[in-house]
């Protein structure tokens, strides 16, 4: 177990100085230009899209996002969202399957609170105009994914996220009462007093910086996938949330858990292509280097298994195959039921020289999802008044150490709605603050290139298999990279906000000395939860904290992964 002395050093070490900085460093002098809305919402993924549609009916809203609406996490998601809508799942069975896939670290009331809205939330998006599949019979075709126990997940063909990003953004441009500001970073949070009261944030093109004011600020600002060089995000995903919030002050937690998702294509892509397991949900195989099954012997649900098991079973065969990737065989399916039902992944096989019906694929593990990220409570408040956090920024506690296939786009939706429900509740008027920034001055130092060495280092030592030797190896990395960032200008701002991403990954993984979930350590291999069935708690300023599950539900170690 953590001694208190060394929970404090890593603490302390946790952000270097040169990253623990803010832009926004005064209220006093000549003002920024500035907008005020009622709620201001930062990113345009699903759970910023459904925000800022929910707020528009409390008042007025800006909408910010770093590209174009379209432009986010959700676009990429080929398998849909969990729900239990069919006429053999129940609430209770997709309760039950999340907490065995979190692994103990699950909040059993927010788990279940998700889970309870999924129906309603998911006749909403379909009111709204997103087409799920249905069969012949009018019902919604439902699929099983990886860690169900049952078929539940809803979807679009094999590109739901699209479907949902293209109908929500549609929606978005046409609401009344929302301004949607695109192509604008997000640079600082501002703060008056212990409070939120809007954001900074800076023109791509221009470089130039305005102060949007709002009473209330939600970020869903989505993960932080390009720490790694490997990795289905778009390059869109900096963690800008998550850094934003930290130097704001509020609580960040749950930093360790990292899902790497087990089937994306290796090629030269980037991102990489994403494989859904959807897929293997079908019928597809995981084959070795001999052209042989590995899984059915691991885990009872073969390659449906829990994706931190798939992943690091993928790893050891690579490792014993001396080769960079599996095979994923999906031949027997037929041609015309691929094309059929996964067109996009079809499309995207034969792009780089695949056929799905007749090749063998080459898979291999990809970082996929932040689980950690702006410590929220059940309806999405943060620990800085006025700040909210939904989606892959945010540690709800719905995932635990390890996410549920599908239960993303879920959280997105679901957390949205009832951060506007608390909104309409609590709604406190703020008063705009004069701001003035640090003025954007370009780099002297290489970002791409610092970005380039912080992705080497973390596929090194912090990605599926980690040990305390590497990640102490990384942590000095982090800060030795930190010391050459120059400049304010976006990219420079974006490498600082992945360099603080992954000092806290690396300090909270090298703080849980046990292997649970997405989190394995080579040298503590068992899970412990006498000692480790807690959130490793964050805070500017040197301040960490343990803070216990405490529940009355029973969670078993997931078969095989022990």
């Amino acid at each position: 177990m953590l001694k208190e002395s060394s929970a404090g050093a890593l603490a302390s070490a946790a952000i270097p100085p040169a990253l623990d900085t803010r832009y926004v460093v005064g209220f006093d002098t000549d003002t920024l230009p500035s907008e005020h809305a009622d709620v201001l919402v930062v990113g345009s993924g699903i759970a910023g899209l459904t925000a800022a549609l929910h707020a528009s009916r409390l008042g007025s809203v800006t909408l910010v996002t770093k590209s174009e609406v379209t432009d986010a996490n959700t676009w990429y998601a080929q398998g849909g969202i969990a729900g239990a809508v069919g006429e053999a799942d129940s609430v209770e069975l997709h309760l039950a399957d999340t907490l065995v896939v979190g692994q103990g670290l699950c909040d059993p009331d927010v788990v279940r609170a998700v889970v309870g809205e999924a129906a309603d939330a998911l006749g909403e998006l379909e009111a709204l105009g997103v087409r799920f599949d249905r069969a012949a019979s009018g019902v919604l075709a439902l699929a099983r994914e990886g860690g169900h126990s049952l078929p539940r997940v809803l979807h679009s063909g094999d590109a739901t996220g699209a479907e949902v990003q293209n109908t929500l953004s549609a929606v978005v441009r046409q609401a009344d009462g929302i301004r949607l500001v695109e192509d604008a970073f997000l640079v600082d949070l501002l703060t008056d007093g212990d409070r939120c009261v809007g954001a900074l944030v800076m023109d791509r093109g221009s470089h130039a910086l305005i102060a949007l004011h709002a009473d209330a600020v939600v970020l869903a600002t989505g993960g932080s996938g390009q720490m790694y060089r490997v990795t289905t995000n778009p390059l869109v995903a900096t963690g800008d949330g998550v850094a934003a919030a930290w130097r704001a002050g509020a609580e960040i937690a749950d930093m360790e858990f990292v899902q790497f998702h087990p089937t994306a294509l290796d090629s030269e892509a980037t991102p990489k292509f994403l494989i859904t397991e959807a897929l293997r949900g079908e019928g597809a195989y995981l084959l070795d280097c001999d052209l042989e099954r590995f899984m059915p012997a691991l885990h009872p649900l073969a390659e449906l298994a829990p994706r931190d098991v798939v992943s690091r079973e993928i790893e050891k065969v690579m490792h014993r195959c001396g080769r960079p990737n599996v095979w994923l065989d999906a031949r027997h399916l037929g041609a015309a039921f691929l094309e059929s039902r996964f067109p996009t992944i079809t499309a995207g096989c034969a792009e780089a020289g695949y056929e799905l019906s007749r090749d063998l694929v080459p898979v291999a593990p990809a970082a996929h999802y932040l689980i950690g990220g702006v410590r929220t409570d059940i309806d999405g408040r943060s620990s800085l008044p006025g700040l909210y956090a939904a989606g892959e920024c945010s540690a709800s506690g719905l995932h635990g150490a390890n996410r549920l296939a599908s239960n993303s786009l879920l959280e997105g939706l679901v957390f949205s709605r009832r951060i506007v429900r608390a909104l309409a509740d609590e709604r406190v008027r703020t008063r705009p603050v004069r701001v003035v920034a640090r003025a954007p001055e370009p780099g002297t130092a290489d970002a791409a290139a610092i970005r380039a060495a912080l992705q080497v280092t973390m596929s090194h030592h912090g990605a599926v298999t980690r040990s305390a030797h590497g990640l102490a190896g990384a942590a000095e990395a982090v800060v030795e990279l930190a010391g050459s960032v120059a400049g304010d200008g976006p990219h420079a701002i974006e490498t600082r906000n992945l360099l603080v991403n992954a000092a806290l990954t690396v300090a909270s993984a090298l703080v849980r000395e046990e292997s649970r979930g997405t989190h394995f350590r080579s040298d503590r291999p068992a899970r412990d939860d006498e000692h480790w069935r807690s959130h490793i708690v964050w805070r500017r300023g040197g301040e960490l904290r343990l803070e216990s599950v405490i529940t009355d539900e029973t969670i078993p170690h997931p078969e095989g992964n022990r």
